[in-house]
């Protein structure tokens, strides 16, 4: 076996020998950095953001554990019937009393790039849409007693990258509808900046949901996109205020 073979196949291990050493050092350095298992989480925000292992929130936001409540997915998406999300939002309102969601998209989205991509795809009228077929939470979609998992999509969709077309849905139908430049640069950073619009569009769509779990208290919705080569935060000014008295 190669040494960068080897490598590879030791990087786990790696790992779990560097967190020993970073643990150790941030307890005798910083002696109240790791929160007291006794004390509850108190998170400001919920920070909705992407995959990407170039964006750490808790670093954007210069935050310590426990400061910020995160679920992240390829390409900030915030589905209306996606129980994943929903789960995280419902938890962040009611038990830890969050009120401010931010959904964060950032620049060089590998999620917004790909979705650009299948829009330029043609469409053939004749033909059905490219497996572009988005579930309802599969929890109350299937019947398991007479279904398989695999049934809710036809015999040329269980490729794996046909479940990231599916994810990007909405994005991609999003895209097909703006008249981007022909400087790809340009035009991805328009794409990434109305991902994060659209999805906080779809959270200003669940201002009852987001009332009853907030317990009447106002909860504020924004879009930012993370400039992962510079560090900087861009408020894109689309804040929403949800819920709170009327």
């Amino acid at each position: 076996m190669s040494s960068q073979a080897k490598n590879v196949e030791n990087h786990a291990s790696d790992i779990l020998a560097a967190n020993t050493e970073w643990a150790q050092r941030m307890t005798q350095r910083f002696q109240q950095y790791f929160p007291d298992p006794k004390s509850a989480q108190a998170p400001k925000i919920l920070w909705i953001g992407c995959s990407d292992s170039r964006v750490q929130g808790s670093d954007a936001t210069t935050s310590l554990p426990g400061n910020v409540f995160v679920h992240r997915n390829i390409a900030n998406q915030f589905h209306l019937h996606d129980d994943n999300a929903l789960s995280v939002l419902a938890y962040a309102l009611q038990a830890l009393a969050v009120q401010h969601v931010v959904v964060v998209g950032h620049t060089h989205c590998g999620g917004a790039i790909t979705a650009m991509k299948e829009a330029a795809l043609p469409q053939e009228p004749a033909q059905p849409k490219r497996h572009h077929t988005l579930i309802d939470s599969l929890y109350h979609v299937l019947d398991m007693s007479h279904s398989h998992v695999n049934d809710i999509h036809d015999e040329d969709s269980k490729h794996p990258t046909d479940a990231l077309t599916r994810w990007l849905t909405p994005l991609v139908d999003r895209v097909r509808t703006l008249a981007l430049p022909k400087m790809e640069e340009a035009a991805l950073n328009i794409v990434i900046e109305e991902n994060v619009k659209m999805q906080v569009e779809n959270l200003a769509k669940l201002e009852s949901f987001v009332k009853k779990s907030a317990k009447a208290k106002p909860v504020w919705v924004h879009g930012w996109v993370y400039d992962f080569s510079s560090g900087f935060i861009k408020d894109l000014e689309v804040t929403t205020e949800l819920g709170g008295p009327k």
